[in-house]
C-alpha cells in the first residue's frame, strides 16, 4: 500500500481519503476485506466499483472521524489548531454520493489499492 501522499490528493480529497484510510485501519481484517469485497471486484483485468458501498464507506468514516476529532486538542499548536478548523469545517459538508458521482479517479485507486491488500 503506498503512502497517502503519494496519490496527490488536493485538499478536498485528502479529507475524505484520510477519513476512509482511518477507518479502514480500524476495522479487524476480515471486516476490512467484506468491506472491500463488497466496494471492489475483479472482472479479468476490468476493476468493478460498487458506488453504493463506496459511499457508505464514505459516510461510516466520515462519522468516525467527525466523534473522533472532539475530542482532540490543538496543545497551542498554530498549525494543529488551523488543521483542526480545517478538518472540522470541511468534514460535515462531505457528501459520499456527490463525490463518488464526479468519479475521482485517484481516490478511486486508492480504494483499488487498499483491496489488494
Amino acid at each position: 500500500m503506498k503512502n497517502i501522499e503519494d496519490y496527490g490528493f488536493d485538499r478536498s480529497d485528502l479529507i475524505i481519503a484520510t477519513a476512509v484510510n482511518s477507518y479502514l485501519k480500524n476495522l479487524t481484517p476480515e471486516a476490512k476485506r467484506e468491506t472491500l469485497a463488497g466496494i471492489v471486484s475483479q472482472n479479468g483485468a476490468q476493476t468493478k466499483i460498487n458506488s453504493e458501498r463506496l459511499t457508505a464507506l464514505i459516510e461510516s468514516a466520515k462519522a468516525m472521524a467527525m466523534i473522533g476529532t472532539q475530542g482532540w486538542k490543538d496543545g497551542g499548536d498554530p498549525l494543529m489548531k488551523r488543521t483542526l478548523e480545517f478538518i472540522r469545517e470541511q468534514l460535515p459538508a462531505v457528501n459520499g454520493e456527490e463525490y463518488i458521482k464526479k468519479q475521482p479517479e485517484k481516490f478511486l485507486r486508492f480504494i483499488e489499492d487498499w483491496a489488494k491488500q
